[in-house]
């Protein structure tokens, strides 16, 4: 099949959304960076640990960290913006503020842009301009809501600090403390306007099952036209997915998404160096690969597993992050894959697509 310049040009740019928080945005922000006018990350709002906490006590809004953290990550690297950019992520120290303790600046931006606009979308748009953002950040909802778990021993948590609270007993449900919130501005129009919609990576229910757990999301992703790719996280999360194997995943996922697999699911086959693998075991976080059975199985579910070496390069040891670190994908790995997924549509059958 021959293509003119122009449409070759514009068929390899692919409209693409992200379904999660920072992990999974910013993965397809550095991956595709030529591309980000393309791109919208649909974004959790129910996080209450930290600085988001403290805004969200004081201000009564949904969640603005994960909003804010995409926001910068998506924001122009030159010129004026990446001084404002280093601005949003700003946290004050302590022996500044006792009150601020490790408050990222950008949250109470976005709070005082809030109550500027009246609206906290409006105040998110407000947010992308004064950053210089080409795509879309859009919260999964403007709702001032919170999740909530049923644990396997019957017990009820609520809140996203409670959800994955470290050696409680393992999440059976989860479900948001108001059924009747409503899907945020322009969430409905990016899912029906996508080529590719990648769920993931990042934390399986605080931040991925958080968003498909909103009122009339997972309808909306049965109606798409888009190839729906679940991106596989590379190791456990601690209070969330302890013990849990790649197929776990998928099957929980799934059961979200009322039943019905994504197409596609993205996984990492590559095991990284031992001492890689052992500086995350002290956090007790561990690698997860997929055995054959499990590939067969997620086959036989009706989703076709794309197994490839995903893992970063250069590690250069854990970051001091807030919460745990992990084994990251490569920006570039992934957009390789998502690419032979997105030119395989037109090109190839599922089987050559998952075999390039």
């Amino acid at each position: 099949m021959s293509m003119d310049s122009e449409s070759r040009k514009n068929w390899s740019k692919p409209k693409i959304v992200s379904i999660g928080s920072i992990s999974a945005a910013s993965l397809l922000i550095n991956g595709f960076r030529d591309q980000v006018e393309n791109q919208t990350a649909i974004v959790s709002t129910t996080d209450t640990g930290s600085s988001t906490g403290i805004i969200r006590k004081k201000f009564s809004l949904p969640a603005p960290g994960d909003v804010r953290a995409v926001l910068s990550a998506m924001g122009d690297n030159k010129g004026p913006q990446a001084i404002l950019k280093r601005l949003f992520e700003y946290r004050f120290k302590p022996e500044h503020f006792v009150e601020l303790d490790n408050l990222a600046l950008g949250n109470l931006i976005l709070a005082a842009l809030t109550e500027i606009t009246g609206n906290f979308s409006e105040a998110v748009k407000k947010a992308g301009e004064i950053l210089g953002v080409k795509g879309r950040v859009l919260p999964v909802t403007t709702a001032n809501t919170n999740i909530k778990a049923i644990l396997v021993n019957g017990e009820e948590v609520w809140g996203e600090e409670e959800v994955r609270r470290l050696g409680k007993p393992s999440i059976q449900k989860l479900f948001l403390e108001n059924s009747s919130v409503e899907l945020g501005e322009g969430v409905s129009e990016a899912l029906m306007e996508a080529d590719i919609i990648v769920i993931g990576p990042g934390c399986l229910y605080t931040s991925l099952i958080a968003c498909l757990v909103v009122p009339g999301f997972t309808e909306l992703l049965q109606k798409t036209k888009a190839k729906i790719v679940y991106c596989c996280n590379t190791t456990t999360t601690p209070g969330q997915t302890d013990e849990l194997t790649v197929l776990d995943h998928v099957e929980i996922i799934t059961r979200y998404l009322n039943n019905i697999p994504p197409h596609y699911i993205l996984i990492n086959n590559k095991k990284p160096r031992q001492d890689i693998e052992e500086a995350y075991q002290q956090d007790n976080i561990y690698l997860i690969l997929p055995t054959s059975d499990e590939v067969e199985r997620i086959r036989e579910m009706g989703s076709f597993p794309v197994l490839t070496d995903l893992i970063e390069e250069d590690w250069k040891g854990k970051r001091a992050l807030h919460k745990l670190d992990t084994i990251r994908h490569d920006p570039q790995k992934v957009r390789k894959a998502l690419l032979a997924i997105y030119e395989g549509k037109s090109f190839f059958s599922r089987k050559k697509e998952i075999n390039k």
